[in-house]
């Protein structure tokens, strides 16, 4: 069942050129630009449970759709740096530099399982202790007897926010196909990256063959006004 509700509702690369192929009066651009957001909100989930879980090799295989999706989205600060670091791990760094880094980016404060963390977060968990919020926040929890009792909550009912969204859901109509509905159209993000990424490798490689090309030579005559 999970294979058929991906096949149908998520754009993967057979049905998207499928649905791009057909006529402009047989397509739905409503629900192709669902499919794709459906698409890249898993790849978002799929990296926050791999995270969680502590699963560094998975994480590893998941930057390729990232770096397109943030050349494709001008985050191109993110892009240079994910492709530098990944290129070190697998081409730069000896083999035992490289294990040492993957063992060390993600870490486990708790002990439990599925509650691996970024190491950065732990950091930044750790500055926020040592300001004076967290002074203010103990000397709160003092003075009105709610020791331990600000930190730990229940688990958020959303009951509500699921009604909502059925109903919105109910409404648009977006996860059912209607042929010829028209829709502002979505680019796709992955292959607007890859294009971009190929493109400037392209132009990297002319400038490159230029640059290697010999200068012609200057004869004496050249130089005679």
């Amino acid at each position: 069942m999970s294979e058929s509700i991906v096949e149908k509702y998520v754009a993967i690369a057979d049905s998207l050129r499928e649905m791009h192929a057909a006529p402009k009066t047989q397509r739905d651009i409503a629900f192709e630009n669902q499919s794709l957001q459906n698409r890249d909100e898993l790849l978002y989930v799929d990296l926050c449970q791999t995270m969680n879980a502590g699963d560094v090799g998975r994480l590893e295989a998941s930057f390729l759709p990232w770096i397109y999706l943030f050349v494709a989205t001008g985050k191109h600060k993110y892009a240079a740096q994910m492709s530098q670091f990944w290129s070190n791990l697998l081409d730069v760094y000896p083999p035992d530099l490289s294990r040492i880094v993957r063992l060390n980016m993600l870490c486990n404060p708790t002990g439990k399982a599925g509650a691996f963390r970024g190491v950065d977060w732990l950091v930044e968990r750790n500055n926020l202790y040592t300001k004076v919020y967290r002074n203010c926040h103990v000397i709160m929890e003092t003075a009105f007897f709610l020791k331990n009792r600000t930190l730990g909550h229940t688990a958020p009912d959303a009951t509500l926010l699921i009604e909502k969204l059925q109903a919105y859901l109910e409404e648009t109509k977006v996860y059912t196909s209607t042929a010829g509905r028209s829709a502002h159209v979505i680019e796709d993000a992955l292959i607007t990256g890859l294009q971009l990424i190929q493109g400037k490798k392209i132009s990297q490689q002319q400038d490159s063959d230029r640059d290697d090309e010999a200068p012609p030579e200057v004869t004496g005559d050249d130089l005679i006004a």
